[in-house]
């Protein structure tokens, strides 16, 4: 196995089951999605990035992939560790986060460069970032879907959901 996957698999091991596909540098990482769907870890051996995707559990119709579009666009441009992507493979939504790590080569006494508590820790955030962010746009893309909400609006609800639940939690501390 090469030598980032094998580091990468070794971290998340003890956090989650998963299942290792040597040969396409991913793994499949048992989620907290909505529909129990893995998280897919690419892992890029060259480029020393491992990427994290959840799709979101809803089929995009051909009819509402530009609206889809459009409010991925929307929530993408409030997110600053996650993405929203709509269209690849066709009627699908993902959410992407990243991690660039670099070169994981030892060093001289063979101890690895990060240990791989840190690792798998540094890892699990990204994994739970992007699983969240699923949570946090499902509603708006079936609502999109649906037409019952255009782009512009359910992207202004899952940007203000956030105020709202800390507005919320302000108020019953001060009712404490």
């Amino acid at each position: 196995m090469r030598p980032l996957l094998a580091a990468v698999a070794d971290a998340l091991a003890p956090a989650r089951p998963l299942q290792v596909d040597a040969g396409a540098g991913t793994l499949d990482l048992a989620s907290q999605l909505p529909g129990g769907e893995p998280v897919l870890v690419l892992v890029r051996e060259d480029a020393g990035t491992v990427t994290c995707y959840g799709r979101v559990p809803v089929d995009v119709p051909p009819e509402r992939a530009a609206d889809v579009t459009l409010l991925a666009a929307s929530l993408t441009t409030d997110l600053f560790t996650t993405s929203v992507e709509a269209g690849s493979p066709a009627g699908t939504v993902l959410v992407r986060g990243a991690l660039a790590l670099g070169p994981l080569v030892p060093v001289p006494d063979g101890r690895p460069v990060l240990h791989p508590d840190v690792l798998g820790a540094l890892l699990l955030a990204v994994v739970e970032d992007v699983e969240s962010t699923v949570e946090r746009v499902l509603d708006a893309v079936e609502d999109v879907v649906a037409g019952t909400r255009t782009p512009s609006e359910a992207a202004h609800d899952v940007r203000t959901a956030d105020l709202d639940a800390l507005v919320l939690q302000v108020e019953a501390l001060e009712g404490d």
